[in-house]
């Protein structure tokens, strides 16, 4: 049978090269930071596990660390594991702030043998194990202690990973990609997941990496994938689309980092595309069922959000004129802007998402409500004195918004009835 081509497959309409947006990293040097303030070397540790760690549960085993599993090993190493190693690691960080990750880095090398040892002496003696399982806080952090041990051991490896992603940014042609898959070296055992984890994680153009795949592959199923040995670079697609849901949660909150989010979204349309255009995923795919679950995870988050656009952007605009004052010095300015941006991610992604009744409908609704509520700030500015800051900065909150909906033709075209308004207001004082 010849080597699936990945020409054979109808990519008009689509972006085939992905968005190159990582959510993940995004704001990368501020996420460092803010880490390593909270959390001191733990946030080191949490930035430097980074691609290979996420909030919940992994849906497909040995391909990524559970945040909490990994606060309490760290606890447990604190108290228990390498109690000497961490003081001296943090008396370290605190003479070289700066030096931080780097150090965290070092010490890992010198955690893999005391690991292995108390690992395999519990593995050996019952009594042992049962102390160290209440130690470390739980049965499923011991189940997860060889996964984080693997994370520590082969951390060079899973940086090399991060770099090679980073690297394969100047890369423009599918050729390019396909004679990168061959030319990695997977590493073997149980490091392997982990690394492809690390590596689709930092990848930027995931739909041109995954065109390279089938390149080599006998098929687009899930299982002829597998068997021409490029089954955990799936697995690590899915794992990044649960990375990616687990954020969407995380920053659905009153006080979430909108852009992360809208990041988030983007990538997760861009990822799923890719399985679902490039694959052939049949109902018993594994990589099919993760896909339908935490598409239904992310569609209940936005769904619920979705449904606060058009009453926060009402709260707003539809505030009298002389009452603004409070309304703008509070959070609702901000709440509907962050609502507008996040249906118009929904709205590029909504497919993906199965999102599109409400999107929908959000949408049209809001386009009627913004034609009103912009028609009746500029009605009130007319009728204000000139000058008046409320007034005005309400038309200037209405004109923003629909620069979101209807498009910068059209917010300028009233940015310019506006400016109008006010000039005829002055003309009219002068004479």
């Amino acid at each position: 049978m010849p080597l699936a081509s990945s020409y054979q497959f109808s990519t008009e309409g689509l972006d085939p090269v992905g968005s190159g947006l990582d959510p993940l990293n995004a704001f990368g040097e501020n996420r460092s930071n803010d880490r390593v303030a909270k959390y001191g070397v733990l946030g080191a540790v949490f930035d430097l596990l980074d691609p290979v760690m996420m909030r919940s549960s992994p849906m497909i085993t040995a391909t990524a660390i559970e945040k909490k599993h990994l606060e309490k090993f760290w606890v447990w190493l604190e108290r228990e594991g390498a109690p000497s190693l961490v003081e001296q690691l943090k008396s370290q960080a605190i003479e070289n702030p700066k030096q931080i990750n780097s150090l965290v880095a070092a010490a890992f090398e010198n955690l893999v043998e005391p690991l292995e040892r108390q690992y395999a002496a519990a593995q050996e003696n019952g009594e042992t194990q049962r102390r160290m399982t209440i130690q470390l806080g739980g049965y499923e952090v011991y189940e997860s202690f060889p996964l984080i041990l693997t994370a520590i051991k082969y951390f060079d490896q899973l940086r090399a990973a991060k770099q090679l992603a980073l690297h394969t940014q100047q890369y423009e042609t599918e050729e390019e990609y396909s004679d990168l898959v061959e030319a990695i070296d997977l590493p073997k055992g149980p490091a392997q997941k982990l690394w492809c984890t690390a590596f689709v994680y930092n990848l930027a153009w995931p739909g041109k990496f995954m065109l390279g795949v089938l390149d080599h592959c006998y098929g687009e199923t899930e299982q002829t994938v597998r068997k021409s040995g490029y089954g955990p670079y799936g697995d690590a697609m899915v794992v990044n689309l649960q990375q990616l849901v687990d954020t969407i949660e995380k920053e659905a909150g009153l006080f979430c980092d909108i852009d992360l989010m809208c990041l988030a979204i983007d990538r997760f349309h861009r990822i799923a595309r890719v399985l679902h255009s490039y694959l052939d995923l049949g109902k018993s795919s594994q990589w099919n069922h993760c896909i339908e679950v935490l598409t239904a995870r992310a569609a209940k988050i936005l769904e619920k959000r979705l449904s606060e656009v058009v009453p926060n952007v009402t709260n707003v605009l539809r505030t009298p004129t002389q009452n603004a004052h409070v309304l703008f010095t509070t959070d609702k300015v901000l709440q509907a802007y962050n609502s507008v941006y996040l249906l118009d991610a929904a709205r590029n992604a909504k497919e993906s998402l199965a999102v599109n009744t409400v999107v929908d409908r959000t949408w049209a609704e809001l386009g009627k409500l913004l034609e009103v509520l912009l028609e009746r700030a500029l009605v009130d500015q007319k009728a204000a004195a000139f000058g008046d800051t409320l007034a005005i900065a309400k038309v200037d909150i209405a004109i923003k918004l629909c620069a979101i909906r209807f498009g910068a033709e059209y917010a300028q075209i009233m940015a310019k009835n506006k400016d109008n308004i006010e000039r005829r207001k002055l003309n009219h004082t002068k004479d």
